[in-house]
């Protein structure tokens, strides 16, 4: 039996009738060109991304931006919160009236302030002058420890002295050798 027939039958037995609505989905495209479907483009409904096989998966959070300019806000992942109007720049008056305002809270420096300003401008000149000519005098005196480094003539290594280890070695007094040559020679004698 094929799983419709075995459908049929359950409907018989259950007396159900099944109706067969199919649910239209609109769909719209992204700025970026990738389709989206919906039963209703309306909040708290369901939206989806169609994909590649015709799969729907659930739009994730955010704001995507529909190719009428109009901005989809997805906040539970796959229903719309909210669909916006694009949003339009401010008006040419509004920003004229903010730039006014700026200029009022503007606040000019006195002559007296200048002044303070010019002497440490100088001031931080002449500090600057005094380190460039500090450094001048140190690269010069690196130039003549290098020169001084180069003209050291170079020392030949020490070489290995086999005298020094002839003498370490025999540290016993004669006595001592003696007696224990003595022993030895009484040793193997005996044997």
């Amino acid at each position: 039996m094929k799983a419709t027939e075995i459908l049929n039958q359950i409907k018989d037995v259950l007396g159900i009738e099944l109706s067969e609505e199919k649910v239209q989905l609109e769909s719209m495209k992204l700025e970026n060109g990738t389709e989206i479907t919906s039963e209703n483009f309306e909040i708290g409904s369901d939206v989806f991304i169609k994909g590649e096989e015709g799969e729907s998966i659930p739009l994730p959070e955010g704001e995507y931006v529909l190719e009428d300019s109009r901005v989809l806000v997805v906040k539970n992942e796959g229903v719309i919160d909210e669909i916006k109007d694009a949003e339009k720049e401010e008006a040419p008056e509004e920003v004229a009236e903010e730039v006014e305002a700026a200029e009022d809270d503007k606040e000019y420096a006195t002559k007296q302030e200048l002044e303070e300003v010019k002497a440490m401008i100088e001031e931080m000149k002449s500090i600057l002058e005094k380190e460039d000519l500090s450094k001048e005098e140190e690269t010069k005196e690196v130039e003549k420890v290098e020169e001084i480094e180069m003209s050291v003539e170079e020392v030949e290594p020490i070489a290995h002295n086999p005298e020094m280890l002839a003498s370490h070695q025999n540290n016993q007094p004669e006595n001592v050798s003696l007696h224990l040559s003595r022993i030895r020679k009484m040793i193997y004698n005996n044997n």
